[in-house]
């Protein structure tokens, strides 16, 4: 999903088969670590949940006791001097892990954060319920809040008196940015549904035995409607049949002018590329990113932290060293602040601007960077910028960034560079494919690419390419190149008799002698597989820990992929 503003690309959203942070589970303790302060919980998940003691709500609960009974303390000695501590601090005051958490306990739980490289995803007993317009929270909170975005002073009281008479007791509620000129029918209704759903939450978490999941967050396009979807929305364009539907009807439970933005798109040109969208993707991958003037920004993302180092590059400036300083940094900023949403960059990021020597310059870059980030929906905080023109600051991560999400580390360097994962190439392949199909309408498509990504679009029994096929409305052949790495591949359209006399000369009952490999997909399972002239075998019943050379005989052929059997 592309967010553009004013034509640009400034937020990209991905799909994939991977835990969605909202998504609540019934989970099991499976070990309490007191020297970490922490806890793993197994939600059903490869890798079990991370807990910290702060993210139990009980933990939160005992601090915020705790610092009550001093404040009451202080305020009986008169004679006692400073202040009571602040319940802004309570995380100072949280109890050991072993007070809230035990091996074996069932908890209810939120993921916080996705799983993140070897990391499992991170969560939390402090539950909350995103509507269009609150969040409610019904564990372990009675706070009433409105969203930072809102910057009047008068909005923001309006918008808490009418929380508070809609808050259920023994709640927490939160008025979202998109609720800032709602009324009080708005706010009950949206708090009703959340009600509503915090019910059956409950109900499934008193029937379901631990590890389930009890409730998962919305699909991209319904969570894309609650999340951005705004007055200032001109169109939503999608070209899927079925998402189109069904934007539909969450656009008119907004409201029957809202649903008229939504548009179903029947180009022959892919959206992605009718848009200029796969250019910019192409664009966000890259280190190095030009400025209008000349300059440039690098970004570099690394575990620790990211970094983006600015650059006047081919910009000499007219007038001084100064303003041709001042100008590249500027620009750096707005920039920077649209590569850090469009690429998704959370955590720790250090800003190398380059180095000014008036006060008035710095306060400057710092105003334009600040004004920039407004616009981006996670939250994040800036330092003063240092005299040596660095800003560091932080973005609130929840997931992969783009760069993860799309690529994954080259084992040729050993994760020192990146290639687009398998994944992301078949995507890409089945994009071109339809844009050729739709264009010329060939009988039949061959696609040649490195065995990883073959495989990718094959599927562990084919099902994928067939999957394929129905969707470009076409016949399918995939072949594998096995000196091929990293994203290349070719299409070549023709008859299905030419296909079939080049490339597909593959009969029941041939044997060949091959080594084969074991393959282990993501979603599950083991696999021996042989590759013969290109074309892609699933040996039945082989044992993957005898590798060498072997002979193989062909016992089904389809179009992309063949069944056989090792001939003792």
């Amino acid at each position: 999903m592309a967010v553009l503003e004013d034509g640009r690309l400034v937020e990209l959203r991905i799909e994939r088969d991977t835990v969605e942070v909202g998504s609540i589970y019934k989970g099991r303790i499976e070990r309490v670590l007191p020297g970490m302060d922490a806890a793993f919980v197994d939600i059903g998940l490869d890798r079990n949940a991370f807990m910290h003691v702060s993210d139990f709500a009980d933990a939160e609960e005992d601090a915020l006791e705790e610092i009550e009974e001093k404040r009451k303390a202080a305020r009986g000695k008169h004679q006692q001097r400073g202040r009571a501590p602040s319940r802004s601090r309570w995380k100072d005051h949280l109890p050991p892990i072993t007070e809230v958490a035990r091996d074996g306990q069932e908890v209810l739980v939120q993921v916080a954060r996705a799983p993140l490289g070897s990391k499992g995803a991170r969560a939390t007993t402090r539950i909350s319920l995103a509507g269009r317009y609150v969040v409610l929270l019904p564990v372990g909170s009675a706070h009433v809040g409105v969203s930072r975005k809102i910057e009047s002073d008068r909005a923001r009281g309006r918008l808490k008196d009418l929380a508070t008479k809609v808050k259920p007791r023994g709640y927490g509620l939160i008025v979202r940015t998109e609720g800032q000129d709602c009324d009080l029918d708005d706010l009950q209704a949206d708090v009703e549904y959340l009600r509503k759903l915090w019910r059956r939450i409950r109900d499934a978490y008193r029937k379901k035995p631990a590890p389930a999941l009890l409730h998962e967050e919305l699909s991209l396009v319904e969570r894309t409607i609650r999340d951005l979807y705004s007055d200032e929305t001109r169109e939503i364009v999608i070209d899927s049949e079925a998402e189109y539907q069904s934007a539909r009807r969450a656009l008119a439970a907004i409201s029957p002018e809202a649903a008229k933005h939504c548009v179903h798109y029947k180009r022959n040109t892919a959206i992605f590329e009718h848009y200029g969208v796969e250019a910019e993707i192409e664009r966000a991958l890259r280190r190095r990113v030009a400025l209008p003037s000349g300059g440039n920004i690098t970004i570099d993302e690394n575990e620790a932290l990211s970094t983006i180092d600015v650059n006047t590059g081919s910009f000499v400036g007219t007038d001084s060293l100064a303003d041709t300083i001042v100008t590249t940094n500027l620009e750096s900023a707005r920039e920077i602040a649209r590569q850090l949403r469009l690429r998704d960059i959370g955590g720790i990021v250090v800003l190398d601007f380059i180095d000014m020597s008036s006060h008035d310059h710095r306060r400057k870059v710092v105003e334009t960077l600040e004004r920039e980030l407004a616009f981006d929906k996670a939250r994040s905080r800036l330092s003063p910028i240092s005299h040596l023109g660095l800003i560091e600051m932080t973005r609130k991560r929840t997931g992969q960034s783009l760069l993860q999400n799309l690529c994954q580390s080259c084992p040729t360097c050993e994760g020192r560079g990146r290639v687009m994962s398998p994944d992301t190439v078949a995507a890409r392949i089945e994009r071109e494919l339809r844009r050729r199909v739709k264009g010329s309408r060939p009988e039949a498509v061959l696609v040649t690419a490195p065995f990883d990504v073959a495989w990718e679009l094959i599927g562990p029994q084919g099902r994928d390419a067939e999957g394929t096929e129905e969707r470009i409305g076409t016949k399918l052949y995939v072949r594998c190149d096995p000196l091929a790495q990293g994203s290349t591949f070719d299409v070549r359209q023709g008859s299905v008799a030419e296909i079939e006399r080049d490339r597909h000369p593959f009969k029941v009952g041939q044997m060949y002698h091959c080594r084969p490999r074991v393959v282990r997909p993501l979603t599950g399972g083991t696999y021996v597989v042989a590759e013969v002239d290109g074309y892609i075998v699933v040996l039945q019943g082989a044992d993957s820990r005898k590798p060498g050379q072997v002979t193989i005989e062909l016992l089904e052929t389809d179009r992309s992929v063949g069944r056989g059997r090792i001939v003792e």
